[in-house]
């Protein structure tokens, strides 16, 4: 058999095994979740997806959420609380866990990055005795074409700017201009990127 032919058939036989792993993950969020989960058209997974919560999960167009080691996990907390994948986003085990809200913006990409727009917790110092003690929450915006590293965090609040990226392990406490590499714990910028 020629190069040319095995090539054909392992293209083909790939095609087939994504759409069969993506209906089936289609399916089943359809039938448990009703319409608190959408998906745009395009949308890829190989089954290594994990949707919980009362709200909402809305996949753009051409989302890629095709895992290699850990899965894709989205929570949400509240039935009036949405998660918002952009078109042509990439998804490769990343966890996003929403009290408030979280949007991603189009052409992103996330590695297996930590997104929590909560604190779980109370910081109060009566948090042990004080089941009403308040835990701090806000929503998180992450802008079109933007990166995020392996092993990053994003905590609450935050908004990145377009085209930045967060490198591997970086933990991000506060805003994030656009255009800009930024790393470490918390991140600061390291390059200023277009410049």
């Amino acid at each position: 058999m020629s190069n040319s032919r095995m090539n054909f058939l392992k293209a083909i036989t790939k095609s087939v095994i994504v759409a069969i792993f993506t209906r089936y993950t289609v399916t089943k969020f359809r039938l448990l979740k009703g319409n608190r989960v959408q998906f745009g058209s395009g949308f890829v997974s190989n089954g290594r997806l994990q949707i919980k919560g009362p709200g909402r999960v809305i996949f753009g167009t051409n989302v890629n959420a095709w895992a290699h080691k850990e899965p894709n996990v989205l929570i949400t907390y509240s039935s009036d609380v949405v998660i918002k994948i952009g078109d042509d986003t990439r998804l490769n085990g990343a966890g996003l866990m929403a009290a408030c809200g979280i949007t991603v913006g189009c052409n992103c990409i996330l590695g297996s990055a930590v997104i929590v727009d909560t604190d779980f917790h109370s910081i109060d110092p009566d948090r042990h005795a004080n089941p009403d003690a308040k835990v701090r929450s806000a929503s998180i915006t992450i802008s079109n074409n933007v990166w995020l590293a392996g092993q990053t965090v994003v905590l609450k609040g935050v908004t990145i700017g377009e085209n930045s990226v967060v490198g591997f392990r970086g933990v991000v406490t506060s805003n994030v201009p656009p255009n800009v590499i930024v790393a470490g714990n918390p991140v600061r910028v390291v390059k200023q990127l277009g410049a």
